[in-house]
């Protein structure tokens, strides 16, 4: 129906449309939550070489580090934010290119893989577009975080994987040729794999979870192929049986590794969010769901491609499962992010099925049937409405946001804080007092076994003739309610247009 220059001309297009989507208003929102480690991390390798953390308020390493376990995490992709800095100053805008970058590939690789997987390039067309507008790809692709980056290189290494376990090699090398027809896999994709799961795990630890995507796949066919061939000896048998040699080897072998993988694991957990999270890109969950059961449908049978069927629905279905029953973890987003390439895909799958269906069964309409469904999919399906909040997107921050403006709220106290003044805060965000010299008392993060007391307070204030307490309610956890009340009964509360919103600030002492 479209010609292959259309086609391109289409890819490109939405590139530019993820492009530009991801790139405007970049630095317009402050930094919140752990964008805070990274940008220390990263400023920290960018001058010493080494990871560690970065104290903007001293300009210098931070001798007491309690995020030291947080700086080496994800590396591989801090390394590339602390090398942008080589040429660009470290702004919110410049910390958060890298992700921006990996989102705009992500757009293309949807597209080959999702072409790859069913052979038909509206469907990577259609699944190219869905990321391109997707909230969550948005959100990511514009954080300084390293799921921008995980997703497309696990998506690349599940392909990669897929291939090696269902083509055929093609090359001319003997030995090559010869274990493909015997084992009817292709070695020439067994290298690559390698090295993008090592990439893979060196970005995320979520990596391990294609463990149980690719081993149920395995599994699968295993039971398929004896149910057929009344054979147990078949390369799916064989490669699942030497995976959980691998598994037990690597057990006894490098224990603390593999516990370092199964620690976040917790049998019989009830995390059913992650069913709605997986489709919160969509105005309507079930219609998303409708849509890729149809695109399983699509691919297994009408495309006759069974195994890419059901690769692509378990790389979405059994991590998704184990987000839901296994992980130990706190609920969030950003831990099922990288599935949902999966999902787009079939999602994508869906949306062509349905358009063809009609144009089948509406043969006086034909191409304006097919064309209407895709479009009216599209227009129905996304969330278009986030595009349009004017308070809590990640192209808008008011004081009705949900993560406040610390850039704001730092400044107000930079510009009135008084020589001598001691600060109470989170110090992890001193990105935003840079420079200013001032004595900070830290309390909270992942480390903290007590919160803050209303002894503390009090040592702090008796110390310290004058002095300010900041706080966001996301900190309220840290800091036990009665040094809140003591807090709210002896400061002075500021009340300022800057320091409005999710946050509580005050100041004691002289504050003339």
């Amino acid at each position: 129906m479209f010609s292959r220059k259309n086609i391109y001309t289409a890819l490109i297009i939405i590139i530019l449309l993820g492009a530009f989507l991801r790139f405007y208003k970049l630095g317009n929102n402050s930094f919140v939550a752990d964008e805070f480690l990274d940008i220390n991390s990263s400023y920290a390798y960018f001058k010493t070489g080494i990871w560690q953390n970065w104290d903007f308020n001293f300009e210098k390493v931070n001798a007491d580090n309690v995020f030291q376990a947080r700086d080496e995490r994800a590396g591989v992709y801090k390394w590339q934010v602390a090398e942008l800095f080589n040429f660009l100053p470290p702004t919110e805008s410049t910390a958060r290119t890298i992700s921006v970058l990996w989102g705009i590939l992500t757009i293309a690789l949807i597209y080959f893989v999702a072409t790859d997987f069913t052979k038909k390039k509206m469907i990577g067309l259609i699944g190219a577009f869905l990321f391109a507008i997707s909230t969550s790809g948005i959100e990511f692709d514009r954080k300084l975080r390293m799921y921008a980056m995980f997703l497309p290189v696990y998506l690349a290494l599940s392909w990669l994987l897929f291939r090696f376990l269902e083509s055929n090699y093609k090359g001319k090398i003997g030995f090559l040729k010869k274990i493909s027809e015997k084992w009817d896999i292709n070695p020439l994709y067994l290298i690559p794999a390698l090295a993008v799961g090592i990439l893979s795990l060196a970005t995320h630890q979520l990596t391990a979870n294609i463990v149980f995507a690719v081993g149920f796949y395995l599994l699968f066919w295993t039971v398929l192929n004896w149910n057929k061939n009344k054979s147990h000896l078949n390369k799916y048998s064989v490669i699942f049986g030497l995976s959980i040699l691998g598994i037990i080897g690597a057990i006894i072998a490098i224990p603390k590794t593999v516990v370092s993988f199964t620690a976040g694991l917790t049998f019989f957990t009830s995390h059913f969010e992650y069913a709605r999270i997986s489709l919160s890109d969509y105005t309507n969950g079930i219609l998303a769901f409708i849509f890729i059961i149809l695109g399983i449908y699509f691919i297994s049978k009408k495309q006759k491609m069974s195994k890419e069927g059901s690769f692509l629905a378990m790389s979405f279905f059994v991590v998704l499962f184990s987000a839901i029953f296994l992980w130990g973890r706190n609920v969030g987003n950003q831990y099922i992010f990288f599935i949902k390439s999966f999902g787009i895909i079939l999602i994508a799958s869906g949306i062509y099925f349905a358009a063809e269906f009609f144009k089948e069964n509406l043969k006086n309409y034909g191409k304006k049937a097919y064309l209407t469904t895709i479009i009216i999919s599209l227009l129905i399906l996304p969330n278009y409405a986030y595009f349009f909040e004017t308070s809590d997107n990640t192209y808008n921050q008011t004081s009705q946001s949900s993560n406040p403006n610390y850039r704001k709220i730092f400044t107000y106290f930079k510009k009135y804080k008084k020589d001598g003044d001691a600060l109470i805060t989170r110090n992890f965000r001193n990105y935003y007092w840079s420079g200013a010299k001032v004595k900070v008392f830290d309390f909270g993060g992942e480390l903290s076994k007590e919160k803050l007391s209303v002894a503390e307070i009090q040592d702090i204030a008796s110390q310290n003739p004058s002095g300010w307490f900041i706080i966001s309610t996301n900190d309220e956890t840290y800091i036990s309610s009665e040094a809140v009340d003591y807090v709210e009964k002896n400061f002075s509360k500021v009340s300022n247009p800057q320091v409005r919103g999710d946050v509580l600030v005050y100041r004691w002492g002289n504050q003339k």
